[in-house]
């Protein structure tokens, strides 16, 4: 079963026009800083520690290079903020 909602690319920039809704980057931070298409950059050993800096947002979008390390934190994250809605990047930060 699926927990959140596959998004492509080309739903990312409406969904991140809204003030309430985040990127959330699960890459590692050198994978962040040599290629980045903007939000907030948490790999995913440090998502639980720092749920804090996302708890606001209403909507958080989670993307990484290819779509397997950011499906598992957007179940994590779809069982840990239960009232936020969670959106999957499908294809990966590219």
């Amino acid at each position: 079963m699926q927990d959140f909602t596959e998004i492509s690319q080309n739903d990312l920039k409406s969904i991140l026009s809204n003030p309430k809704s985040i990127l959330l980057d699960v890459r590692e931070i050198s994978e962040f800083a040599d290629f980045n298409i903007g939000g907030i950059n948490i790999p995913p050993h440090e998502v639980i520690e720092r749920l804090e800096e996302i708890k606001n947002y209403q909507t958080i979008v989670v993307a990484c290079s290819n779509g397997t390390r950011s499906s598992i934190v957007a179940r994590l994250l779809r069982k840990k903020l239960p009232e936020k809605t969670i959106l999957h990047l499908e294809e990966g930060v590219f």
